[in-house]
């Protein structure tokens, strides 16, 4: 089963999280377990929000917002694309992400399996 972890924030938390030289270094040890375990396919950092845009599609019209995007109540920060088992698998590695309970900031990290080929089997 392939996953997507994202690591989620709020766009007025975004100043908040930037990384520590601590966090940048459990976080390389954690990724180094994933990538022996065989289960890492990709993963990533994403620039703050100030540094992207948004595309809106709305009522037939498109528009294009600089960010950052501080009013957003989600925004991806990270993610991890894994190669797992089952979902379980996947809760048991993310219940072991290093995170620092100093910024005292609410995290969370959301799990999505991919669409496999099977899943559209029945549908044509």
């Amino acid at each position: 089963m392939k996953v997507m972890v994202m690591i989620k924030g709020t766009g007025a938390d975004e100043d908040k999280i930037a990384p520590t030289a601590e966090m940048l270094a459990a976080m390389g040890e954690y990724n180094d377990k994933l990538i022996k375990a065989g289960i890492m396919l990709d993963g990533g950092g994403l620039r703050p929000s100030a540094e992207g845009k948004q595309v809106v599609f709305e009522g037939g019209t498109t528009s294009v917002v600089d960010g950052p995007f501080t009013e957003s109540k989600e925004i991806i920060a990270g993610y991890w694309v894994w190669q797992v088992s089952s979902i379980e698998e996947a809760v048991e590695w993310v219940r072991q992400v290093p995170t620092d309970p100093k910024t005292g900031l609410r995290e969370v990290l959301e799990i999505r399996p991919y669409y496999e080929d099977a899943d559209f089997e029945n549908l044509a």
